[in-house]
């Protein structure tokens, strides 16, 4: 039984799909965990957490939320965390790590009293890494691209041990090749791909069922393996024995007419057999892990057909806890994004939830919300901090959206940017309706921030995150209060009206952000007073030095040989020498014996 509930307490009664609910992840013992742990991390209803919905779970760089403090981090209102494993995973795991791994991964980032989902991808945006195969994926760590295998996902599981694991996808990286949604028109290659990526990701899906139930999910496949191993040594034994080219072609070619020789289907046949039998009978051959919940990735990129084919067959899987749904590989507008992505909830069941990543403006999040998306991630709110922004819209009555008396009229700004000079003089707080811990009695000021900036203090980014994390959940807090009390669509429209909609992130930054970093990279190239500048001129010498003893040692062979080879050459000039001279000794002698010979 899944350690994970999901309860919907009001569904929207207007034409919105918009509906709130909790997502509970019911105490549990895991493998590392004692007694006392259970109980610290349960409440006296026996709840371990909880997340309400629509809601978020909070995006994470290694495992820590960017720039909160952990006091920081339990004053905002959301109950999960995103941690991601092409971010955490070192480049000499999991070799060896179930042994080595000291404890479940929430216990190890300190985060007990939040629900811990792990995914494979940076949920924040989408990095094109290399194609994917039937056995591997492709990921960006910090180490570079990394192929992880689902051999390896399972050691991850068992070592990590989260709350919700998501699955294997095989998303589509290069989306050149995609036919647009509907026009299944020219080459079809991209229709071809798109099944593939579907096929892949349900036989990824099966597998990790599987395996989460206790069987060897991957017996099949290395039975297999071993069989086209047996098959490969076998051919060439005998083409080694026939030493016939003819002889040699023809077992490749009854080869390629049977992938499979008789071998290795009776092999296959044998551990398929095996396996199903003690599926059968009931008799996992592992330790299942049933204390994570699952949460299936539901595939199809900009084909339609492809998105309900994989929608349904995924929730075939009683299994499942509940799906994710990409959208950051989906090109397009964000009508056409929105509208694949409502095509791919429509045929999700309702009573399991839906994790959404790429919507992360507020309307767009508005919009997937009333399609009936009940999870996303925090990602908005960190892009904000890191442009040094500030955000300032609400949702909710007209009374409630934001109308600052520092700045004497009521503004639809969703966000102001404190690198601006305007700021560098206002003595006021962020928001005078805010209750973070930057906005609160009035202890910091926007002046105040824009110095901190400018003085490159990471102060600033701690006070930016702590007030766009809270303003993001005071939004979501609103959202859910809406869909309770039957003002949703209401609310929304009027959102829209006052905020508009988000303008493109460029990636540029602020001239006056870009003037503080280049000065600050020329004070550290001329003082090297940094540690990593001091790391790196201290490598740089010793990588210096290092070379220079080389070259030592390699001209120290050099005149070394030459001295050798000019000692075997005058030895061998003496041999010739001598052996020249012995030559004419007995050539004179000879000649002078002729002579003799010659006198009557």
């Amino acid at each position: 039984m899944s350690p994970l509930t999901f309860n919907i307490i009001r569904q929207s009664t207007q034409r919105s799909a918009a509906r709130r609910g909790t997502v509970i992840m019911n105490a549990q013992a895991t493998s590392s965990s004692t007694d006392k742990e259970l109980v610290e991390s349960t409440n006296s209803t026996g709840i371990k957490r909880v997340i309400e919905t629509p809601g978020c779970f909070m995006y994470s760089v290694k495992g820590s939320v960017p720039h909160l403090t952990p006091d920081t981090l339990r004053l905002q209102g959301f109950g999960g965390v995103n941690a991601t494993i092409e971010h955490i995973l070192q480049d000499h795991q999991p070799a060896g790590f179930e042994k080595n791994w000291p404890c479940t991964l929430s216990r190890f980032l300190h985060l007990q009293d939040f629900i811990l989902l792990c995914d494979i991808r940076d949920s924040s945006h989408y990095t094109k890494v290399p194609f994917n195969s039937d056995r591997h994926i492709s990921m960006m760590t910090q180490q570079g691209v990394r192929q992880l295998t689902l051999e390896e996902y399972f050691k991850i599981v068992r070592a990590y041990e989260p709350d919700i694991m998501a699955t294997f996808a095989d998303s589509i990286s290069d989306l050149d090749q995609v036919q647009p949604s509907g026009q299944l028109v020219g080459s079809g290659h991209g229709l071809k791909r798109v099944k593939k990526s579907v096929d892949r990701s349900l036989k990824w899906l099966d597998m990790i069922l599987r395996e989460r139930q206790g069987f060897d999910a991957l017996a099949e496949d290395r039975a297999l393996e071993e069989a086209r191993k047996k098959k490969r040594k076998e051919e060439q034994q005998q083409r080694s024995a026939s030493g016939s080219d003819s002889n040699a072609n023809a077992t490749i070619a009854e080869g390629n007419n049977d992938p499979l020789s008789s071998d290795t289907k009776t092999l296959n046949q044998e551990g398929a057999s095996t396996l199903e039998t003690k599926q059968r009978e009931g008799k996992p051959t592992k330790k299942p892990w049933t204390n994570v919940s699952v949460f299936a990735h539901v595939v199809g990129a900009q084909i339609e057909q492809e998105r309900i084919r994989s929608a349904e067959e995924t929730s075939m899987r009683q299994d499942v806890d509940g799906f994710v749904i990409d959208t950051l590989t989906l090109p397009g507008t964000k009508e056409e994004v929105l509208n694949l992505l409502k095509v791919s909830i429509d045929h999700l069941p309702a009573a399991k939830p839906r994790l959404v990543y790429g919507m992360q403006a507020p309307e767009d999040v508005l919009k997937s919300i009333a399609l009936g998306a009940d999870l996303f991630d925090t990602s908005y709110p960190f892009q904000l901090t890191e442009d040094g922004k500030a955000s300032l819209f609400s949702f909710g009555t007209p009374s409630t959206i934001h109308n600052s008396s520092t700045d004497n009229t009521r503004t639809s700004k969703r966000w102001i940017n404190l690198w601006d000079e305007e700021h560098a003089d206002k003595f006021v707080p962020l928001s005078e309706e805010c209750e973070c811990y930057a906005c609160k009695g009035g202890r910091h000021t926007r002046a105040y921030i824009n110095h901190l900036l400018k003085a490159h203090e990471m102060l600033a980014t701690v006070l930016l995150m702590s007030h766009n994390m809270y303003q993001y959940s005071k939004f979501f807090a609103n959202v859910r209060q809406s869909i309770q009390d039957g003002t949703f669509e209401q609310h929304a429209a009027s959102f829209v009206e006052t905020f508009g909609t988000e303008p493109e992130r460029t990636g540029e930054i602020h001239a006056a952000q870009a003037a503080v970093e280049a000065a600050l990279a020329r004070r550290n190239r001329l003082d090297g007073d940094s540690d990593d500048d001091a790391a790196s001129a201290a490598a740089k010498r010793a990588a210096e030095e290092k070379k220079i003893e080389k070259e030592k040692l390699r001209e120290a062979r050099r005149a070394k040989n030459k001295e050798e080879g000019l000692k075997k050459r005058i030895i061998r000039q003496g041999m010739r020498s001598e052996k020249n001279l012995q030559e004419l000794a007995s050539q004179q002698q000879q000649e002078g014996q002729e002579k003799r010979d010659e006198k009557p």
